[in-house]
């Protein structure tokens, strides 16, 4: 009965429709990987008898005296608020808006087992990267954006082996694949038409993109135990190049003159596209220790490359109002940024533990790249949560995390011909999350 609950889970996992698309952490890393690592600030690296630690350092495997099951996912609700003055582009555009998204869904799976003496290998599927930004169509940021999602999903094969009693290693791979979706307008400005006004504007064009791709990556960590109270890992998780095909549609909002002269073409309805990016590689540094049976923290940092995102590439096969392939390019010019946590756990009673979390995220975003797509600046999160075992072999953790984003300043594309002085604040996201880990041996 456990074996068929454990493949009827996983199936489950796989087809899940909920995928994680909205805005999570630095940049758009996502770690919101377990109830139980949430509600300590995903400083989980040290936890005990659950299979999540894949995710967190999975050298951490090794600590398990049987076989686990964990599953669980977080509830997300992110919202904030964007201002700007208007252009020559956007008059009678509101020129303020509150993005109150659509809630959504960040599940996770993990299974592990002890293989041999010293040797353990597990699976893990959850997310790294997700991120979501919506407005609506006719907004006074459109050229930016009117919807950009990123839904990613990691499928971690994981092997672990201790070495002697005081040091473990774990390796694993990363099977990553991302689901990506893009809507915006373009402005329409050809100078034979500055006879319908100075700049020649005839109108907006929108697109709507969308594709996907897997990519390949790999895992490694170490962890050295100095007492059994006190544990040191390191954690390297590799870039990840994607190669993306994708399709997209046009629809234009000309004037009806400029419509008129222009050949058919040049206004092509559908075509194809093309485009790659470079998923950060990042580096994990962690240390536990229990100070009783009771209590434990954790401490950790991680580095995360973000410099590989340079820039966003896309090629069309034919463009719209040239017919012909066009690549348009976004400068980005990320950088590497940290992130810090504490967590802490404290059992209450044989039945009852209750956990809380900090983290100090930084922006990887310089500020004459910001735009709307990922618009926040570094975060600060509380979390809390609480467990329950209700026997020897299961454990149900509820849990609540909220972050709060610093403003941002956004920069035109277009010399404000659309806007200035846009400001994006009140950013703010909050997480309910729920799991349950299991010892089925």
């Amino acid at each position: 009965m456990k074996r068929n609950l454990f493949f009827s889970v996983f199936l489950a996992m796989l087809l899940s429709p909920a995928l994680p698309a909205a805005v999570f952490a630095e940049g758009f890393a996502v770690y919101e990987w377990s109830a139980a690592g949430t509600s300590m600030g995903d400083a989980y690296m040290f936890a005990e008898k659950d299979p999540a630690v894949i995710a967190y350092n999975p050298s951490q495997l090794t600590k398990l005296d049987g076989s686990y099951l964990s599953v669980g996912f977080s509830w997300i609700n992110p919202s904030g608020t964007s201002s700007a003055k208007a252009g020559v582009l956007n008059q009678g555009v509101p020129m303020r808006t509150d993005s109150n998204y659509d809630p959504c869904a960040a599940p996770n799976l993990f299974y592990a087992m002890k293989a041999g003496k010293n040797s353990w290998w597990g699976i893990g599927i959850f997310s790294r990267f997700g991120n979501r930004s919506q407005q609506n169509d006719d907004w006074y940021g459109r050229y930016d954006m009117t919807y950009a999602g990123l839904t990613g999903v990691t499928i971690q094969p994981t092997y672990a082996f201790k070495v002697n009693d005081k040091l473990s290693v774990g390796l694993g791979l990363d099977i990553n694949y991302i689901k990506m979706r893009m809507k915006k307008a373009t402005p329409a400005i050809d100078d034979r038409f500055k006879i319908l006004n100075p700049l020649g504007y005839i109108g907006d064009v929108r697109s709507d993109l969308e594709g996907d791709s897997t990519g390949l990556g790999w895992v490694i960590s170490m962890m050295y135990d100095f007492t059994p109270k006190t544990s040191l890992a390191v954690v390297y998780r590799s870039r990840i190049e994607q190669t993306m095909d994708a399709d997209s549609d046009f629809d234009y909002m000309l004037n009806p003159i400029a419509a008129y002269f222009i050949p058919s073409a040049m206004m092509p309805g559908s075509s194809g596209a093309h485009g790659k990016v470079t998923l950060p590689d990042s580096l994990t540094i962690g240390i536990g220790h229990k100070f009783n049976d009771r209590t434990r923290i954790e401490l950790n940092a991680i580095w995360t490359n973000w410099s590989t995102y340079d820039a966003l590439n896309i090629t069309f096969d034919k463009g719209p109002l040239s017919g012909t392939e066009t690549t348009v390019s976004s400068i980005k010019d990320w950088k590497a940024s940290w992130r810090f946590g504490i967590g802490i756990q404290h059992k209450l009673s044989e039945r009852w533990s209750i956990m809380g979390g900090y983290v100090w995220d930084q922006t990887p975003i310089p500020d004459n790249r910001v735009d709307f797509s990922v618009p926040t600046g570094d975060r600060s999160s509380l979390s809390v949560g609480f467990q329950y075992r209700p026997n020897e072999y299961s454990e149900w953790t509820l849990g609540y995390t909220a972050v709060w984003a610093g403003n941002r300043h956004v920069d035109s594309q277009y010399g404000g011909l659309d806007f200035t002085d846009a400001e994006v604040t009140d950013g703010m996201m909050q997480f309910i999350s729920l799991g349950c880990s299991i010892k089925l041996k």
